[in-house]
């Protein structure tokens, strides 16, 4: 072996040293700087989505890990007032009424201009209305598909109701008493259970041929009788707790909260296509000075849910690729395994205005176009 002389050896140290401290520095630089930021995602959606879309986000984080989903429940109406009215943007908006959307966001400037909140909606799933109960409500043993109206006009029986003037659920709910007046031949069943509890009065006026239902601007109960509550989200431990005894769910909300329901009519639970002439024989009138400038009376109607990217949105990519993920990915399995099939395909009324990372997952609305 040949040895070295201490020239040779006082080299060699400081190349190791040398070394080592550039290994040390760039390990050093690399442990400082800072992680990327997730992208943030941004959904309010109708609070009966919230159960199944709160599982969808946390898939959907899983698979997309550089992605932070933030979902956040209103009623409908409340939904899109939060960016058009509010000044509180999101990426994407979802509710239990899609054809809000064009209602309150086709003609709604965006505040930096460059046109409207949006010009497109998807139709991506349908419900129906059910009766909600528990083993604990009162008349519980006897209520059923034939007497359930008999039973809520009791006035021992406590109900509770979503806000109308926020809440699809509620304005639905005044849309089923009335057209349970025309299915059964009873003329009292909305004013037996509704009508004097309220302050100012929930008045029903037959306009041709169709009874249009005025929810007065402000939609308060006088008596503890009925409870109304914001949304469904709200309704649903009144219920579970036995502070209430009835509900109108929707179905999929029923299913996943595992409470007893009864199912009501295809003529009068707003969930059956065919039934749709039917169902417009009844009209809700918001009196709100704020609903009569855009119009927003709400005619019977087969119940679809809706969606839509805002033009403001931070960040649609991330919005158009959850969409994705929700309507053909593991999102629309977890839909369907919490009893909320997803369209497949989708329905939009405008295919070129939806990004076209979504448009091979839409057909024309039929009669559009």
């Amino acid at each position: 072996m040949t040895q070295m002389n201490r020239p040779q050896v006082a080299a060699v140290i400081i190349i190791v040293a040398v070394t080592a401290a550039g290994v040390a520095y760039f390990l050093l630089n690399e442990a400082s700087e800072p992680e990327a930021e997730p992208q943030k995602l941004k959904i309010f959606c109708a609070g009966s989505l919230l159960y199944p879309l709160n599982k969808v986000a946390d898939a959907f984080m899983d698979d997309h890990p550089g992605i932070e989903v933030e979902v956040e429940g209103h009623g409908s109406i409340q939904v899109i007032r939060h960016p058009t009215e509010l000044d509180d943007p999101a990426d994407l908006l979802m509710v239990a009424d899609y054809s809000l959307i064009p209602v309150m966001m086709y003609g709604a400037p965006l505040p930096e201009g460059g046109g409207n909140f949006t010009d497109w909606y998807i139709r991506f799933a349908g419900n129906k209305l059910v009766l909600a109960y528990t083993d604990q409500s009162m008349y519980s043993d006897e209520v059923n598909a034939t007497n359930w109206y008999n039973v809520l006009a009791k006035e021992d029986v406590k109900i509770a109701l979503a806000n109308p003037i926020i809440d699809a659920l509620g304005y639905r709910g005044l849309l089923v008493l009335q057209l349970a007046e025309y299915h059964y031949g009873e003329p009292m069943i909305f004013d037996e259970i509704l009508g004097p509890r309220f302050d100012p009065e929930i008045e029903t006026v037959e306009v041709g041929s169709r009874t249009v239902i005025f929810v007065p601007e402000e939609f308060n109960p006088v008596e503890d009788k009925v409870a109304v509550r914001a949304s469904s989200i709200q309704i649903v431990p009144l219920l579970e707790s036995g502070a209430v005894d009835y509900t109108f769910l929707y179905l999929s909300n029923a299913e996943q909260y595992g409470v007893k329901y009864i199912e009501l009519p295809d003529e009068i639970d707003l969930g059956s296509p065919e039934m749709d002439g039917l169902y417009a024989r009844a009209q809700v009138r918001f009196q709100h000075a704020r609903f009569q400038s855009i119009g927003l009376d709400r005619r019977g109607a087969t119940i679809y849910y809706g969606l839509t990217i805002p033009g403001n949105a931070a960040n649609p990519e991330a919005a158009a690729e959850f969409t994705r993920y929700l309507l053909d990915g593991r999102g629309r399995e977890i839909f369907e395994e919490n009893s909320h099939p997803i369209y497949q395909p989708s329905y939009t009324d405008n295919p070129e205005g939806v990004p076209e990372a979504l448009r091979s997952l839409v057909i024309q609305e039929p009669g559009d176009g």
